[in-house]
């Protein structure tokens, strides 16, 4: 009893320090102010651009930077060799471009990107983009799912040329010929027109899909 007694006295005496001695201990309280982010109405921050562009101010691209890399309008590129100077080419006004990877497990700025320049759908679809600094940046962002080819226009292109009497290759190629037409009836949606199957026809398929079900090509 008087052991527990003692125990108890001296567990109470030594909080009882402990607390004097807390208190001596310098308390030091750093407040950080709250900064405030700076705005164009204020006049703290003026616009880069100027005020007839619209677009902004896009400088004179591409320029070297001190790592080493060359920076274009939306991406930055590094080059294999320091000394690396890109070759001659006559850049071309628009661009056929193509879809080589699916959408599948793909991250979301990727499938926004192949979505604003429409190749989201079907991988045989082909767009044509303009040859612009904006397009340029989305395609180097996606260059790992698109394959990108210019498109050759001919010199002796008419400038009220009929798009019934063009095509485009697979190539790039522009062609602009009379002997090449499209017909109005060849543009009508077949699928429309019904077709009439006889009894014999219908027996011998229906059987074939019965006998050979693994054989079916589901939609």
């Amino acid at each position: 009893m008087m052991l527990s007694e003692c125990a108890g006295v001296y567990t109470t005496a030594r909080h009882s320090s402990w607390l004097k001695s807390k208190r001596k201990l310098p308390t030091r309280v750093d407040v950080i102010p709250k900064m405030k982010t700076p705005t164009w109405s204020t006049g703290e921050v003026s616009h880069p651009g100027p005020q007839d562009c619209p677009l902004g101010n896009k400088g004179d691209y591409p320029y070297n930077l001190p790592d080493g890399g060359r920076q274009y309008f939306g991406f930055k590129y590094y080059p294999r060799y320091a000394d690396e100077v890109d070759p001659p080419y006559k850049p071309t006004p628009l661009h056929l471009v193509t879809r080589t990877r699916c959408l599948k497990k793909k991250p979301w700025w990727d499938r926004d990107i192949m979505k604003r320049i429409g190749l989201d759908g079907k991988r045989s679809t082909v767009t044509i983009l303009k040859n612009n600094p904006e397009n340029n940046a989305m395609l180097w962002k996606v260059k790992h799912m698109v394959k990108v080819t210019p498109i050759h226009l001919p010199p002796d292109l008419p400038d009220d040329a009929d798009p019934n009497h063009c095509f485009i290759k697979e190539n790039g190629e522009f062609v602009y010929s009379h002997a090449v037409g499209v017909e109005d009836a060849q543009l009508e949606d077949t699928t429309n027109s019904a077709v009439k199957w006889n009894q014999k026809f219908v027996d011998t398929h229906t059987r074939k899909n019965w006998d050979h079900p693994w054989q079916l090509k589901l939609c």
